[in-house]
């Protein structure tokens, strides 16, 4: 399964799920709400992957995920050896394992960008296909990053795009999940102060823009052709998170298979 996810949480998620299905083209999976009305948590499918969103919360000093935004969510299969692996190349755990209520096996963990990731064995409910939609995250270094994250977090270098001595791009698999790495300069202007968006796999980015357009969402980056012959878009959303949307399809190494 894919097992490499973007999460989201939105002021307002119970007005952003509509706009996101109007604007970007998803379809409501599962919307799982708390004993306050607000979205515990959300799942919207996109063709065979799925997207995960949930309310934003008061700041709570006992979940570290109160305090930001957005993150990544990881599946694994053994949690207590993923944070014996993460403790040990020195990752600085911001949440210790727990058994949730809701039947997995968690914990938490900052990269060295400061980005939060999740570990657990809850599935999300995409098809065993290729990812058609995973997250990508900026750095300061990208060759510093993709090696933290193989060894911290077990992941396996794919694609990698050197410039300037360094990573700008590369691409890190765990099974058939993966996460885009990106550093180096921003000619464009459109990551801007952000470091984390979702990308998504379409056929007809052309197409999806107008769409996207026509719901109201903010264009950063019209439709171009991408140095690898990807057709692309940058877009934001409802609450001003970062999408891209191309041809784009990242291609797993031999070993992962």
């Amino acid at each position: 399964m894919t097992n490499i996810h973007t999460v989201a949480s939105y002021d307002r998620a119970l007005d952003a799920i509509p706009w996101l299905c109007r604007a970007f083209g998803f379809e409501r999976h599962a919307v799982h709400s708390g004993p306050d009305g607000a979205v515990a948590h959300a799942e919207l499918r996109f063709g065979s992957a799925t997207f995960g969103l949930s309310s934003t919360r008061p700041a709570d000093p006992s979940n570290v995920w109160t305090s930001v935004r957005q993150g990544l969510y990881m599946t694994v299969a053994d949690a207590d050896a993923a944070h014996a692996r993460a403790v040990e190349a020195g990752a600085r755990i911001a949440m210790p394992l727990v058994d949730t209520s809701y039947g997995s096996r968690d914990f938490s963990a900052w990269d060295t960008g400061g980005h939060l990731w999740g570990f657990g064995t809850y599935v999300m409910g995409d098809a065993p296909e290729l990812p058609a939609i995973f997250p990508a995250v900026r750095y300061p270094s990208g060759r510093a990053a993709a090696e933290f994250l193989a060894r911290a977090f077990d992941l396996e270098v794919g694609l990698q795009v050197e410039a300037d001595g360094d990573l700008v791009h590369s691409e890190l698999w765990s099974g058939r999940g993966v996460v885009s790495v990106d550093a180096g300069p921003d000619p464009h202007d459109a990551w801007r102060d952000r470091t984390q968006c979702t990308c998504v796999v379409v056929s007809d980015p052309d197409a999806h823009h107008a769409r996207a357009r026509a719901a109201g969402a903010q264009v950063v980056r019209a439709p171009y052709d991408a140095p690898s012959g990807a057709r692309a878009y940058l877009a934001l959303d409802v609450e001003g998170f970062l999408w891209s949307f191309s041809t784009h399809q990242p291609a797993r190494p031999l070993a992962a298979s």
